[in-house]
């Protein structure tokens, strides 16, 4: 940079936000599209929703062995159905527990999935996939161009600080980068695995005063996270994901 030069200036919240959907939108389109094809192929034991319309229906009878079990408590049972453009993606059966105080309505499910013909399966679920491949285009498109697509539409670049040069970034840094941004969601993430593969009986779980607290703890954690962030996108400054892997998102001139 010459001394004539004025600094890169920091990338906007909603420029942000707006390539971050259109990156979305770049990966689960064609996931949605081939979960579609999945689902009528392996008879519903492939699920997944991201571009859906659901709709729910009471039902009065479950299947028998569900795992975990229900409550002994459980007083509704609903069947969600999601489609893409009418076909189905995902069979969802929800049951639990309802429970009126005073004015307070309090409400704990556990989900099934079940397949095309309504049974009970062990379905893969895309949404973690999607996640997982939304992620690896991220680093790997920072990591040699510096740029997705989204972030090229709105006129965007991560460089390494101060180096507007450069082509892409370390792939260490890109990879630091984008794990960072997660790490206000570890403790509610670390909640959810004990309540799914620690509990022998979630429902109870949920509705002890010890997984309310931890919950409320996460959830707190979780949204000074992301209030951290947002706050210093707003101010045109590096968010703390950012500074930890010494990086910058910039707009191009």
């Amino acid at each position: 940079m010459t001394d004539t030069e004025s600094p890169p200036l920091r990338a906007g919240f909603w420029r942000r936000l707006a390539a971050l959907a259109v990156d979305s939108i770049v990966i689960f389109l064609p996931l949605q599209i081939l979960v579609a094809i999945l689902f009528a192929q392996t008879n519903g034991n492939v699920q997944g929703g991201f571009f859906v319309v659901t709709e729910c229906r009471s039902v009065n009878s479950v299947p028998e062995g569900l795992q975990p079990p229900p409550s002994a408590d459980a007083n509704f049972a609903n069947l969600c159905t999601s489609r893409f453009f009418g076909f189905p993606t995902a069979h969802i059966l929800s049951v639990g527990t309802t429970t009126q105080k005073s004015n307070v309505t309090t409400s704990r499910s556990i989900n099934y999935p079940l397949d095309a013909d309504g049974k009970l399966t062990n379905a893969l679920d895309m949404t973690w996939v999607a996640l997982l491949v939304l992620t690896l285009y991220l680093i790997a498109m920072e990591w040699r161009s510096g740029a997705t697509v989204g972030k090229r539409l709105l006129k965007m670049k991560v460089i390494n600080a101060g180096d507007t040069a450069g082509a892409g970034i370390p792939l260490s840094k890109a990879v630091k980068r984008n794990l960072a941004m997660w790490v206000g969601a570890i403790p509610a993430l670390l909640i959810f695995i004990k309540l799914i593969f620690f509990s022998a009986d979630p429902l109870a779980t949920m509705s002890s005063g010890g997984f309310l607290l931890a919950a409320a703890v996460a959830f707190l954690i979780q949204a000074a996270w992301l209030i951290w962030i947002v706050v210093s996108v707003s101010k045109k400054s590096d968010p703390i994901y950012d500074r930890i892997a010494r990086t910058s998102l910039v707009r191009l001139r």
